[in-house]
């Protein structure tokens, strides 16, 4: 399997802790059946401001280490950035890495409110030829109360990239009803782990993939753990047919 979505580069944001957990956390996800991670700490201005360069000095050190005691994990760079108006004038500019080098950002939306510009940044992502990812959107109020939100993303082009725990209730009841809901829709391209911890996600990864098989089945699991994350780290173009509306529109009233 493939992560995208980590936060294991040691003290940089609200991941990992230390340089030991951050190899903890790396083997786990080697046991677990990861070959290969994306490190996205956050980008968050003002507060998680970490360049790409920066994180690459600290991602070869790692993977030197990892080559010497032959843990075979290759590791790629990333960011899970804030949205923001200026988020894609600072990736045009080389400050918030991409995906592994590729045309694939991964971004995020606060939890608990409506961003305005949403439309306007994944349209702008679009115009400077790269693939907006947009991180959990099972997590998101304004997504749970309608997740035709999520399909209109999709139709603009953006992709949705769901955490693996929310499949096993990690994040509560409304967010595992929604993901369910947007994998019936078709909606979900990608899974992450959006690992904070040692001992969180990856030690539990074989309830979840049990879990996963059962709802949408091995090959589709496989299309999302493995086939499109390797698209990603090749930088090809995930192809999918467009999601379909979710006929309800009243959630968790």
């Amino acid at each position: 399997m493939i992560d995208i979505h980590t936060h294991i580069l040691p003290n940089i944001d609200d991941g990992s802790a230390s340089i030991d957990e951050t190899f903890q956390m790396i083997h786990e996800a080697y046991d677990a059946g990861f070959t290969d991670i994306c490190m996205t700490s956050h980008y968050i201005e003002e507060q998680y401001e970490m360049n790409m360069y920066d994180r690459e000095c600290i991602i070869q050190a790692l993977q030197e280490k990892l080559n010497k005691e032959e843990t075979n994990v290759k590791l790629y760079n990333g960011a899970e950035a804030y949205i923001s108006e200026e988020i894609p004038n600072l990736v045009e500019d080389g400050i918030i890495p991409t995906l592994a080098d590729s045309e694939y950002i991964l971004f995020e939306l606060p939890l608990n409110s409506k961003v305005m510009y949403t439309d306007d940044v994944i349209e702008r992502f679009i115009g400077m030829k790269n693939i907006p990812v947009i991180a959990h959107p099972e997590r998101y109020r304004i997504v749970q109360e309608d997740p035709n939100i999520a399909i209109d993303w999709v139709k603009q082009g953006a992709l949705l990239q769901s955490n693996y725990a929310s499949i096993i209730g990690k994040y509560g009841s409304k967010t595992k009803e929604t993901l369910l809901k947007l994998l019936d829709a078709n909606a979900i391209h990608l899974l992450g782990t959006d690992t904070h911890r040692k001992n969180s996600i990856y030690t539990k990864m074989d309830e979840i993939l049990k879990e996963f098989k059962k709802k949408i089945g091995y090959e589709r699991l496989r299309k999302l753990s493995e086939i499109n994350p390797k698209k990603v780290l090749e930088n090809i173009e995930i192809e999918e047919q467009m999601p379909k509306n979710i006929k309800s529109r009243k959630f968790f009233r």
